[in-house]
């Protein structure tokens, strides 16, 4: 809105003037220096008229443009906040399905390597269902023949115990064939009664000798037959023990045991460990044996080696620790807790 002011202000000016005044001439005529100072004062009224109808008319034009920048602030919110829910469903959708992606690729991955490794496990057993049915196979013929061999010995056995019973008792057959014919001779005579009689006790008789003898003939062949299978087990059972099968060039593992320790004066002590079965006797070979542990270059096992490793050492637990109690407890404990380590 248009307004007018009136100002008014006495302003003060100082000021100072030297000039030669020269007055005239006369004994003492010539000119002299007069300054002269002072104060000018002077009152000064400013009217000044003030027009504000362009900046009026800007304020509203501002007002305006402000009332649409609102609007356009406002609406351009609006959308932001859409866009930004918008791009978020879309960021938040991008990273759930890159993260089940990824779910699904890791899970597949595995699967591929889990039937992988089945398969492996599968073609394993196929493998050695076919040994075991071969060995099987092997085995029912070595039995086969076996029976055999045995079905005819004793078949042999007991002809030739036959035939030392019928040698050493040839004179009691004699005589039970001799009594045989007496006794048909009697039966037509006025003795039968009598014959018959001694005939029964007679026969009786050489019965229970004849019984007897044999009863003692065929435990001696039995004990000799005894002590034949026994000294033929032995023998093939020390010979099976004795004996390994291959090729001559094969190679055998024997599980060791190696220690090394340090002791305070930092003395370092090598030593191997052996099944008694396995057992060096000569303490050369087993320094020797210590010498080339010591400069092996342990490499860490394979994942399917470890884990062979840790079934078979579960299996021999569980087969040779099954008990219960807590002595059998705390050693399978700490025998876990240093296969961990």
């Amino acid at each position: 809105m248009s307004y007018s002011r009136r100002f008014r202000r006495t302003v003060e000016v100082p000021y100072e003037k030297t000039e030669i005044v020269r007055y005239p001439a006369s004994q003492n005529g010539g000119s002299m220096p007069v300054t002269v100072r002072g104060t000018a004062r002077e009152l000064v009224e400013v009217d000044i008229h003030v027009d504000t109808s362009p900046f009026d008319s800007s304020v509203v034009n501002c007002n305006q443009h402000i009332n649409g920048l609102t609007a356009s602030v406002g609406a351009l919110n609006t959308a932001q906040c859409v866009a930004i829910a918008d791009n978020a469903e879309k960021v938040s959708k991008t990273i759930i399905d890159g993260f089940f992606h990824t779910v699904r690729t890791d899970l597949s991955t595995q699967k591929v390597e889990l039937e992988q490794t089945i398969e492996a496990r599968l073609i394993l057993l196929r493998q050695q269902a076919a040994s075991l049915k071969e060995k099987q196979k092997t085995m029912a013929e070595d039995y086969a023949r076996t029976t055999a061999r045995y079905q005819k010995l004793f078949a042999d056995l007991n002809n030739e115990l036959s035939v030392r019973v019928h040698q050493a008792d040839q004179p009691v057959f004699d005589l039970v064939k001799e009594v045989d014919t007496q006794s048909d001779r009697m039966l037509h005579t006025d003795m039968v009664q009598t014959a018959v009689t001694m005939s029964k006790e007679s026969s009786m008789l050489q019965a229970q000798i004849s019984a007897a003898t044999v009863k003692h003939h065929a435990l001696e062949s039995m004990n000799k037959v005894q002590d034949f299978l026994v000294s033929k087990a032995r023998t093939e059972r020390t010979i099976l023990e004795s004996c390994i099968e291959g090729s001559g060039n094969d190679s055998y593992l024997v599980p060791v045991c190696y220690l090394k320790t340090v002791s305070e004066n930092q003395n370092i002590e090598s030593q191997c460990i052996t099944p008694s079965y396995y057992s060096f006797k000569n303490s050369g070979l087993q320094k020797k044996l210590c010498d080339c542990l010591e400069n092996v270059n342990w490499e860490g096992d394979s994942e399917n080696n470890i884990e062979l490793l840790n079934s078979y050492i579960q299996t021999e637990i569980a087969n040779n620790i099954a008990g219960d109690d807590n002595h059998s407890r705390r050693v399978r404990e700490m025998i876990n807790q240093m296969l961990n380590k």
